[in-house]
């Protein structure tokens, strides 16, 4: 005769409590026969331990109350809801070392595969090591229970609801055929994976079948390991590769990470890579938090794979802060700037990027700055913001060369002539005293002491003076004497353009007669960049002819002064304008591919 337990229906084997529910089945021997009231009270106490059974099982299933499946399980538990059950805790686990122990199975292996005994079904994941060292997940394969286990109910609720242990008014499942059906699927399994080496991903507690099914497979000779994933609830939680890739994310690194950059020597410009260790070997990822820290599996070497290859997009020569954030082994991800990048690149040749390097990086030339700044205008609030941009130009350029050895600049400041009557008529300014090839420091301090003036017409300026007087400071040193160790740009700032050497229709002639092509010809022939700040032409043509006349005029001669380039205020900042200034540094050999530990200066 077949006798199973009243409560879980696991068949009897002789013992006192039933292994599975630790129901007393057998007690003390009595004298005498029992009486109907000892029958009725033992069928009692069995149904009410049965029903206290199921209501954890279904608590631990805990659909929703108004879904389908609530009411079908409410049905299973023969009309008592499945919220009135209580799920004990589970005894803590003792700390197993996990990590540590499954990084020494996978070390010196090429493949391991990681089991799991989920509510869904069966999951074994491949996880290749690499060169490195490094675990990578690979594919999943999911095998579903009822494929394994037909006795399962064919709803997915009322299976969960099996599987946690539950029976109701189900046909309970025989748990030595679930046994047996789960160590068939696992000699099959892990016989035709690539690999017989495995580990057990322990399943949370508190779900009979599951427990039962990572019992059964810690006898197969393949399982050589039992290890906890998560402490999540197994419906909550994902199963296959993402449960994998937890575990392996808290396993220590096996090598360095390595961030491969280029440096310049600076006293030969010779180039050589140069690499930074962002996580050491062994560095464990904390739980509880990721870190930021400012990518090579070891040291740079022919051979060392790459964990991962970004390439950002940043201003030439211009300094870049990166942070660099932890996944995991083998899992270095760029997290800030977020900026544009490309996609990441999924392997690198280190040989061919090391061997790309540049011969030697050669120094860009000094550079000599000379700006024009008109200080007079119809709107003192535009002369007041052109002062504002020269001083921010000349403190960007103080800060990069405090001391002056690459960068030197100088100014010349011009109002109107006394002819326009403008405010300095009187005391008969019509420049500033010319700051000329001094570090960038003073010309900060003399533009302290520059301020607009207003004037009372908008035609001309006199820049043709500014031009002048320049161009004979200039020429006071030897003309191209360090043409080829200095960079010269004049960079002229301002609203109105030159007045002409005469008259040019209704654009007034310069009372002193000075011609600003002239001036600007030297200015040209001594080795100077023409570059120029000013307001573009807007809204529609002048109505009058003398007006558009002055107009043609005006962007002719602003066609000349920013020859080789122009800014325009509120387009262009005092940053981009210095960038342009800077001179380019020149490479021998191929262009560096990778970034440069230091900046360029």
């Amino acid at each position: 005769m077949d006798v199973r337990c009243p409560v879980c229906a696991t068949p009897e084997t002789g013992r006192e409590l039933c292994e599975v529910c630790g129901v007393r089945l057998y007690g003390d021997p009595v004298l005498g026969a029992a009486t109907a009231r000892d029958l009725a009270a033992a069928e009692t106490a069995l149904g009410a331990a049965r029903h206290a059974w199921d209501l954890r099982a279904a608590a631990l299933v805990a659909p929703g109350p108004e879904s389908d499946g609530h009411r079908r399980l409410t049905a299973a538990l023969g009309g008592t809801p499945p919220g009135d059950g209580h799920v004990p805790a589970g005894a803590p686990r003792e700390e197993t070392g996990d990590s540590t122990r499954v990084q020494a199975l996978l070390a010196g292996r090429a493949q391991v595969s990681f089991l799991e005994c989920a509510p869904n079904g069966l999951h074994l994941t491949q996880v290749q090591i690499t060169r490195a060292g490094i675990p990578v997940p690979g594919d999943t394969s999911s095998t579903p229970w009822r494929s394994v286990v037909p006795a399962l109910d064919g709803d997915p609720t009322l299976r969960r609801f099996q599987l946690a242990g539950g029976v109701g008014t189900l046909p309970p499942v025989d748990r030595r055929a679930f046994d047996e059906a789960v160590r068939a699927w696992l000699a099959e399994s892990l016989r035709t994976a690539p690999g017989a080496t495995a580990v057990l991903l322990r399943s949370a507690p508190g779900w009979e079948l599951l427990r039962r099914a990572g019992a059964v497979a810690v006898q197969n000779p393949a399982v050589r390991l039992a290890a906890d994933g998560d402490g999540g609830a197994p419906e909550g939680r994902p199963g296959g590769a993402v449960r994998v890739r937890r575990l392996l994310r808290t396993l220590p690194l096996p090598a360095d990470h390595t961030l491969l950059l280029a440096r310049v020597d600076p006293h030969t410009g010779a180039v050589h890579p140069h690499s930074r260790v962002l996580f050491p070997a062994g560095l464990v990822l904390p739980t509880d938090s990721t870190p930021l820290l400012p990518v090579l599996a070891g040291p740079p070497a022919p051979g060392t794979p790459a964990l991962a290859v970004r390439q950002l997009k940043v201003r030439a020569l211009e300094p870049e802060r990166l942070t660099f954030a932890l996944r995991g082994p083998g899992e270095v991800e760029l997290v800030a700037p977020a900026g544009e990048r490309t996609p990441e690149e999924p392997t690198a040749d280190l040989s061919r990027l090391l061997a790309a390097l540049p011969r030697r990086m050669v120094r860009p030339p000094a550079l000599e700055l000379l700006l024009t700044v008109d200080l007079g205008s119809a709107d003192r609030a535009e002369t007041e913001e052109r002062l504002t941009f020269v001083r921010e130009v000349a403190a960007l350029l103080a800060r990069k060369d405090p001391a002056g050895a690459t960068v030197r600049a100088g100014a010349v400041g011009h109002y109107d002539h006394t002819d326009y009557e403008t405010a300095w008529a009187k005391a008969g300014l019509l420049l500033r005293a010319p700051v000329v090839a001094r570090p960038p420091a003073e010309l900060l301090a003399a533009l302290a002491t520059w301020s607009p003036a207003p004037g009372r017409q908008d035609t001309v300026s006199s820049l043709e003076d500014a031009l002048h007087e320049a161009a004979v400071l200039t020429a006071r040193r030897p003309v191209g004497a360090d043409s080829d160790e200095t960079c010269r740009v004049l960079l002229v700032v301002g609203g109105r353009p030159p007045a002409p050497a005469r008259q040019h229709g209704v654009v007034p002639a310069c009372p002193r007669g000075t011609d600003w092509r002239t001036a600007l010809g030297r200015l040209r022939a001594g080795g100077f960049r023409l570059l120029a700040r000013t307001h573009p032409a807007t809204g529609p043509p002048a109505p009058d002819a003398a007006a558009r006349q002055a107009g043609r005029y005006a962007a002719e001669a602003w066609r000349a002064l920013g020859a080789d380039g122009v800014f325009r205020p509120g387009a262009d900042s005092p940053q981009d304008v210095v960038r342009a200034l800077d001179p380019p540094w020149r490479h021998e050999g191929p262009a560096c591919p990778l970034a440069f530990a230091t900046p360029l200066r």
